[in-house]
């Protein structure tokens, strides 16, 4: 992963990536690829590709691959609109919590967001509260060649300060079937791109809809290692139609970046 500096309030930031693309090795698309049907000599390119609903039980080495990641976050400037780190959590694939920290902020907080995030100022005051680049050090060492799963991931990189590949990247906000299609009432918004047709929806919905899970509560403050439990339990979920769906992305960009060259 690489880290920027976040410091810059208004201008993007340079990124710090977490993982070398000559080095990762993301062993369940392979594992996919070679239990696919075989196509014959003379066979054409189908149509549809047939995605299996069911993957095989992932083996300890394909688990230890896997890295789920949720941010909270707090306000600064005027009415706290811009945000800044204040806690990261990143579990296993057994939903065992591997990273946990309270971050400082050094600019002034204008909004704790506590309603949701459920930070306050003692949490950031706290002696076990670690600062930005000790966070982000960390938090890139755990994501370092591994693939990485939660929800509205942009988000959490974005304040993190770091990038992560998007072959080894699984957001259940961004991933099709989990999404809705955009209500043409909407269409116009200017938060929606031109061309938009469905929208994340919100990981309280998927988790109560897809797992039977209840998290995010009314009137409860949010539990990172909660949310990165349930992106991660949705993605397991699926994972055999997703990472089928990702092994043809991976061929079909490598098939284009082999013409161009």
């Amino acid at each position: 992963m690489t880290p920027f500096p976040v410091e810059a309030a208004l201008e993007p930031p340079i990124t710090k990536t977490t993982s070398n693309p000559n080095n990762l090795t993301i062993a369940i698309a392979q594992r996919s690829a070679a239990n696919a049907p075989k196509k014959s000599k003379n066979s054409t390119r189908p149509k549809t590709i047939n995605i299996p609903s069911e993957a095989p039980e992932p083996t300890d080495a394909e688990k230890a691959l896997y890295v789920a990641l949720d941010c909270e976050m707090v306000g600064i400037g005027p009415n706290g609109y811009q945000s800044r780190l204040a806690r990261v959590s990143l579990v296993n694939w057994d939903g065992e919590t591997i990273y946990d920290a309270h971050v400082k902020v050094v600019e002034t907080v204008t909004d704790y967001r506590t309603f949701v995030s459920g930070i306050t100022a003692e949490d950031l005051a706290s002696p076990d509260a670690v600062t930005f680049d000790e966070a982000q050090s960390t938090v890139c060492a755990l994501l370092e060649d591994k693939v990485l799963v939660g929800h509205g991931l942009k988000n959490d990189l974005r304040v993190l300060g770091i990038t992560h590949p998007w072959y080894a990247t699984r957001d259940t906000a961004k991933y099709e079937p989990f999404m809705k299609p955009l209500d043409p009432s909407e269409a116009s918004n200017p938060s929606y791109p031109p061309g938009t047709t469905h929208i994340p929806k919100k990981l309280k919905v998927l988790a109560k809809d897809k797992l039977g899970m209840i998290i995010q509560e009314e009137g409860v403050p949010h539990s990172p290692v909660e949310d990165a439990v349930a992106a991660l339990e949705l993605y397991k979920k699926h994972r055999g139609k997703w990472e089928r769906a990702v092994e043809w992305k991976v061929q079909r960009t490598k098939a284009i970046t082999n013409r161009a060259q």
